[in-house]
């Protein structure tokens, strides 16, 4: 049996580390508690957030080069902006409301070659657009890392993702050719008007029963991005998020092609079949039309003659793709925290 003084030297040489133990059980009580307290009342630590960014809209749609839905023409890709207000409610969420402005061009001729045989179809079409868009939207964004801290304490990088609705306005226009369709000039070639109300499908004519297409449009937008907090109060978003519209007529393109009778004006008939135009829309270049079979019909709806490339302009030849459109934001966001703070700016 041990003396009873080796066992009470034993006890007295451990007593320190008891304590340390005991010193650290506390300390991490503690810790889960001050967790579990901020967990529950992150409500105290919400904040909001406002600013705007830098935008790249990518179009994807019938004027794109090819049908794959990531086929896009970097020549058309245009910058825009947008202010947005963002509240952050929850340890990684997020709601934002955001209203940007930008524009969507497409064009046959820079988009597809006369030499390729899988593109010359769309090269000898030759439509082309530009339409600026009006976006209002609002979506959820979700942190990977969590932050139950003031806002001041939030994570230096983080990554998210995003999902919501948007609602906008757009109207596609076209730039008046030279000459209309039986050769006589036009006064204001190339001024860019609206296509709607031409009907180029056949939206306005009393022969076809095809409903025009709203302005006001739908969209989902899905994405994600990156986050970088620069100072205390200033975050930087490199953010991607594709617009999944519920229309075909971002580019005045969807279809079939109608009998150029049936048209309301000799402008609806130029700009609904342009494969006949000598020189690019946009740029001006002169195309190559060799080797292209010319024919003439007379319309049933006028009774007027018309001559066009084969495959083109006449009644149920193909105009457009399958498909909705679709469009892609490229954004450089810079965002100002705006919650007054529980304790004095350092």
């Amino acid at each position: 049996m041990m003396p009873k003084h080796i066992t009470y030297t034993i006890i007295f040489l451990c007593l320190p580390f008891f304590a340390v133990a005991q010193k650290k059980k506390q300390t991490y009580k503690s810790k889960m508690e001050n967790f579990r307290v901020k967990k529950k009342d992150f409500k105290k630590n919400r904040y909001f957030a406002a600013g705007g960014s830098l935008n790249f809209m990518t179009y994807f749609g019938d004027l794109a080069p090819t049908e794959n839905f990531f086929s896009t023409d970097i020549s058309q890709i245009k910058p825009g902006i947008s202010a947005h207000i963002q509240y952050h409610y929850g340890p990684r969420m997020s709601l934002k409301a955001e209203l940007m402005y930008g524009r969507l061009t497409g064009d046959d001729f820079s988009s597809a070659s006369p030499d390729k045989t899988d593109e010359r179809t769309r090269y000898l079409r030759n439509l082309s657009f530009r339409n600026d868009i009006i976006d209002f939207s609002v979506m959820s964004r979700i942190h990977i890392f969590k932050n139950y801290l003031e806002f001041k304490e939030r994570k230096f990088f983080n990554i998210y993702f995003t999902g919501g609705i948007s609602i906008f306005y757009h109207n596609p226009k076209g730039k008046v050719p030279d000459f209309d369709v039986h050769g006589r000039r036009y006064p204001n070639s190339g001024e860019w008007v609206a296509l709607r109300p031409l009907g180029t499908e056949g939206q306005q004519s009393e022969f076809y029963d095809i409903k025009p297409y709203s302005k006001i449009q739908l969209a989902i937008p899905v994405g994600g991005g990156f986050n970088f907090k620069l100072t205390e109060r200033l975050d930087f978003s490199l953010e991607f998020d594709y617009r999944f519209l519920l229309t075909d007529y971002i580019d005045d393109v969807s279809n079939r092609y109608v009998d150029l009778g049936a048209l309301t004006s000799e402008m609806a008939r130029s700009m609904s079949d342009r494969s006949r135009e000598e020189y690019a829309v946009m740029t001006g270049q002169e195309r190559d039309l060799t080797g292209v079979e010319f024919v003439t019909y007379v319309s049933k709806y006028d009774g007027n003659r018309y001559t066009v490339i084969q495959g083109y302009g006449t009644d149920g030849a193909s105009r457009g793709g399958a498909g909705k459109d679709t469009y892609f934001v490229t954004s450089f966001k810079i965002s100002y925290i705006i919650q007054k703070s529980k304790r004095r700016d350092q």
